[in-house]
C-alpha cells in the first residue's frame, strides 16, 4: 500500500486552497494590501477561437510556497516562470503550459493542507454544463462565476468525490498538438468505482467514446484520447484527479525528486506499475505522474 510505504498522508479537503481561490475573480489580493480583485490571466497567448469540450486545457498549482515550488519544477522539468503579482506563469520552453497560484491564509483561519494540482476542463457553455453536473449526481463547489481575463469557469465535485473546474475560456482553448517532453501529457481521475464516473464524465465532458479495459477507461473526444479513469484499490487516493507530465525517463528523475524534497510513491515496475511511469509527489505535496511516452514524430526523427 502506497500510504503503509510512504510519509505522504492523503489530505480529505484537498479544495481547502481551492475555495480560498476561488471565491468570484479570485479571493486573493495582490501583494502590497491593496484590496483590489486578482484576475487569473487567459491561458493562451493569443487567440485560438477553437473550442476542444472534454480536453484539459489547464493546471494551476495551489501553493503557500511559491518560491519551493518553482525551484522544484524548474530544476525537475526545466520548466521556467513569469511572475505577475500573485500569479506565476510555466513556461515549457516557449510554451504556456500552467500556473502557480500562491495563497495567503490568514493564521488561524486555514489548517495546513498539502499544495493542489487544479486541473481545467473545456466546456462549450459553463452555465449548461453546472446543470449538467448537478442532473448526473456531481455537486457544484462554486460557481458558475467569471474569472477575470481566463473566462467564465466552474468548481466541481464529481460522483467519487474528485474536484475540477470547468472552464469557458476568454479567446479559446490551447490548439491540439503533440506534447512534447515536460508538457502536460495526460490526466486521469482515480476511483473505486468507475461505472458512475464514465456515465457522469460522458455527459458533462461531452466524450463521444469510452475505451473500456481491466482497470482503465479512456475518455474520447474528437476521436482523441482526453482522459482516463482508473480503479483503484485504495479508498485513501479515491476521488482525485491526478495530471501527468511527460518526461525522457521517470526512473532517471527519482533521485532528483528526493534530492529536491518530494517524494517517490511508485517507482517504474513496482507493485506492477507499469515501467514507463513514477507517482511522485512534489516539495509541497502536490501529486503527479511522470510518464515516458513514445509518439510516430520521436521515431520518424531518428
Amino acid at each position: 500500500m502506497l500510504s503503509r510505504r510512504t510519509r505522504y498522508r492523503p489530505v480529505a479537503d484537498i479544495l481547502l486552497l481551492a475555495l480560498l481561490l476561488l471565491g468570484g475573480c479570485s479571493a486573493l489580493k495582490e501583494k502590497g494590501g491593496t484590496g483590489a480583485r486578482f484576475s487569473l490571466p487567459q491561458i493562451t497567448e493569443e487567440a485560438t477561437g477553437e473550442y476542444h469540450p472534454g480536453k484539459f486545457v489547464w493546471h494551476d498549482l495551489l501553493t503557500t510556497d511559491e518560491v519551493a515550488a518553482q525551484t522544484f519544477y524548474g530544476e525537475l522539468l526545466g520548466w521556467s516562470f513569469r511572475n505577475s503579482g500573485e500569479y506565476i506563469q510555466i513556461y515549457n520552453g516557449e510554451r504556456l503550459v500552467g500556473g502557480i497560484l500562491t495563497i495567503r491564509p490568514q493564521p488561524g483561519k486555514a489548517k495546513q493542507v498539502a499544495d493542489q494540482w487544479l486541473a481545467f476542463m473545456s466546456v462549450e457553455d459553463v452555465q449548461r454544463s453546472a446543470e449538467t453536473v448537478k442532473a448526473n449526481g456531481g455537486k457544484i463547489i462554486n460557481g458558475p462565476m467569471p474569472l477575470g481575463e481566463r473566462g467564465q469557469g466552474v468548481l466541481i465535485s464529481d460522483p467519487a468525490g474528485a474536484h475540477l473546474l470547468l472552464l469557458h475560456a476568454t479567446g479559446g482553448d490551447p490548439k491540439d498538438r503533440e506534447p512534447g517532453i515536460g508538457d502536460w501529457l495526460w490526466n486521469e481521475v482515480w476511483t473505486l468505482e468507475p461505472d458512475p464516473l464514465v456515465s457522469f464524465y460522458t455527459e458533462v465532458g461531452q466524450y463521444e467514446d469510452a475505451l473500456q479495459g481491466d482497470d482503465y477507461v479512456v475518455l474520447i473526444n474528437e476521436g482523441k484520447w482526453r482522459a482516463g479513469i482508473r480503479t483503484i484499490q485504495q479508498k485513501a487516493y479515491a476521488g482525485r484527479w491526478v495530471p501527468v507530465v511527460r518526461v525522457k525517463d521517470p526512473t532517471s528523475l527519482l533521485d532528483k525528486v528526493r534530492q529536491l524534497g518530494g517524494s517517490v510513491l511508485l517507482a517504474p515496475g513496482e507493485e506492477n506499475a507499469s515501467e514507463d511511469t513514477a507517482l511522485i509527489t512534489d516539495n509541497g505535496g502536490a501529486m503527479l505522474i511522470l510518464q515516458r511516452r513514445t509518439f510516430p514524430s520521436d521515431k520518424e526523427a531518428h
